[in-house]
């Protein structure tokens, strides 16, 4: 693995802005936080060429042109386009020349960020083509307001701010992929009679005899729109009933897993331990202990 390696001009305007901050032991440990944040209007000269750090940046394209080469890839970048991309790899970017390059941008890290980045890698291509309405430059200056006059406040709504930035960018790179508008009805229809029969023995089979549909198509893109196998979106359900049982009620455990179509009681016990982290002996002497 090389080293961190940096080459760039600073080539911006003088009305420009980049802040740099640093987080707080907390913020990196409990936090989504910033490392810098900036809005450029760039000059023709301007890039940035670098590897190895330990960050990830997102820039969105207020106006005019900018190029990104990003694994291998080359890309244009245009007015209402963003990129997400993870700085331990290699990227080069810059204004096109002769043409300004104006950009809100932030280097951000947090625990949880590469999570987000990998669900976005996952749906998307590096450059996301946003809607007129997002709300994803508005996010980045609140966070830049945030960083210019900071305060005890500043950490945790700038993580606030974030954890919103990556949603939407997310969403955003999901919703490209898969329209809302073109999602089939079976899909909708089928995680609500999971819902209303989740007491019974619902087979894929008798799922998809209900709805029509082929069986395989229905596990197919049951997955693609919900991120969730039928069989696995059962079960979650019956978790998920079994956990309110556990929490209000004194039924034995053996009672609870039969009424929630579990008939073997050491599955159930195996699968709610899977999926709460306890068993469900254990999940109900932890709330009986809060209440």
């Amino acid at each position: 693995m090389c080293a961190y390696r940096e080459r760039a001009s600073h080539a911006w305007t003088d009305s420009s802005v980049r802040l740099a901050a640093t987080p707080s032991a907390f913020a990196k440990t409990s936090l989504f936080y910033v490392q810098e944040i900036g809005h450029f209007e760039t000059l023709d000269r301007y890039f940035t060429e670098r590897e190895q750090l330990d960050s990830f940046l997102i820039v969105f394209t207020l106006a005019g042109r900018g190029r990104l080469t990003y694994g291998e890839k080359t890309y244009s970048l245009l007015p209402q386009q963003l990129f997400f991309i993870d700085c331990m790899n290699y990227q080069y970017y810059s204004a096109e020349q002769d043409e300004p390059w104006e950009l809100l941008w932030v280097h951000l890290n947090g625990a949880a960020v590469r999570a987000y980045y990998e669900q976005f890698a996952a749906s998307a291509d590096v450059v996301l083509t946003l809607p007129q309405d997002t709300a994803v430059p508005g996010l980045l200056r609140q966070l830049l307001e945030q960083h210019k006059h900071r305060s005890y406040r500043t950490e945790l709504v700038g993580s606030k701010l974030i954890v919103e930035l990556l949603t939407e960018i997310v969403l955003a790179a999901w919703e490209l992929q898969l329209p809302a508008s073109e999602m089939p009805s079976f899909i909708g229809e089928a995680a609500l009679l999971m819902e209303e029969r989740y007491a019974e023995k619902l087979t894929l089979t008798q799922l998809a005899r209900c709805l029509a549909v082929n069986k395989y198509h229905l596990a197919k893109q049951f997955k693609r729109y919900t991120g969730f196998s039928p069989n696995e979106y059962l079960i979650h359900t019956r978790i998920t009933h079994a956990k309110e049982l556990l929490k209000y009620s004194d039924m034995p455990v053996a009672e609870i897993a039969a009424g929630v179509g579990i008939e073997n009681v050491s599955h159930f016990i195996s699968l709610f331990k899977d999926r709460a982290r306890h068993t469900p002996l254990v999940y109900r002497k932890m709330w009986q202990r809060l209440k």
